[in-house]
């Protein structure tokens, strides 16, 4: 087996697979011994998958590098393999990982929403759905909270599979201009609502907003909009703590991690209700998110509420992701046991 597995430093050039571990001999012991796959270029993807603190393998092309994989799997006795998202080549990779002897898992980050309007997601979804029928793949897990009773009872092995509250490192907080800094860093395509929260940050009084991919809509020429692009993970994150308010009032939404991230980092985020994120918290539940995300307006007056209680939003914020990483723990082990 040749060298390549390294610890990871970043997707090199010729996409060759990199770890988060030292090197396959030096795994550490694990009952069961699980490895996370995931792509490096999908960001909130990769987040994800490293939440749940398991051996990572990072990859862009499984049907280039499975055969590879697997075998250092199989020789270090690996006894799960679970990848986040469906990279390039997964299909044929989770076919041989089954033939080895590997349990299989797949996490989707999609939702139902995503797989009537992507043909792209629905095309995903069908195939790992097809793979777990004809039992290659021994189960799959959702992080969008109610699509696993529904697959269940389509007669899928589905699992809700919440996010883990990432580990953030430290980060040096950037200093702006005086006024009101607010983060838009969602990506600017139709469920994230870019372009709404922009319109909300229109009225707000003395404010900047910062975004990482400015849209194309030219009514916005008169807004005071700053396009950082894209950025380092570790960038991203010193950003948004940089921020008064994060605006994260998507159409759809699995399990967010930039409103968590940005909770983490003492900073307030205003999210819709489209996930399970806070709703258990019903004080939280109504200082955090917006009823109506395709509002303008209301998005601005959820955020002067936030803004006036944040505080109180912070704190409650960080007792709700203890509990709420607790749980996700607790379901990620009954996901991956035999």
């Amino acid at each position: 087996m040749r060298d390549f597995f390294r610890r990871r430093t970043g997707a090199p050039a010729d996409r060759v697979p990199t770890l988060s571990f030292a090197s396959w001999d030096e795994l550490p012991p694990s009952d069961p011994l699980v490895i996370v796959v995931c792509h490096p270029d999908w960001r909130g993807v990769r987040t994800a998958a490293y939440s749940f603190r398991e051996p990572v393998v990072e990859s862009a092309d499984l049907g280039r590098w499975g055969d590879e994989l697997i075998a250092e799997m199989t020789r270090h006795d690996v006894d799960v393999v679970a990848l986040h998202g469906f990279p390039p080549g997964s299909a044929g990779f989770l076919e041989k990982a089954d033939r080895a002897g590997l349990r299989t898992r797949v996490v989707l980050y999609s939702s139902m929403a995503q797989h009537g309007a992507e043909a792209g997601e629905a095309a995903v979804a069908d195939e790992v759905l097809a793979l777990a029928r004809s039992e290659v793949l021994d189960r799959v897990g959702f992080a969008k909270a109610g699509l696993a009773e529904s697959f269940v009872a389509l007669g899928y092995p589905a699992f809700y599979v919440p996010t883990r509250a990432p580990d953030l490192p430290e980060v040096a907080r950037d200093d702006f201009d005086p006024g009101l800094h607010i983060g838009v860093f969602a990506e600017p395509f139709w469920r994230k609502n870019v372009v709404t929260q922009l319109g909300a940050v229109a009225l707000l009084d003395d404010a900047t907003a910062h975004v990482m991919n400015r849209p194309n809509v030219a009514y916005l020429d008169d807004l005071r909009i700053v396009d950082h692009g894209e950025m380092p993970w570790a960038t991203f994150l010193s950003l948004q703590a940089s921020m008064d308010l994060n605006l994260y009032v998507t159409l759809s939404e699995c399990q967010p991690l930039t409103p968590v991230e940005s909770y983490l980092s003492g900073v307030p985020a205003l999210m819709s209700r489209t996930s399970s994120v806070f709703r258990d918290d019903p004080r939280l539940w109504e200082l955090t998110t917006v009823e109506v995300p395709d509002d303008p307006s209301e998005i601005a007056s959820g955020a002067r509420r936030l803004l006036d209680d944040q505080d109180e939003a912070v704190e409650r914020a960080r007792q709700w992701i203890d509990r709420a990483d607790a749980d996700a723990a607790t379901r990620w082990r009954a996901f991956v046991a035999g």
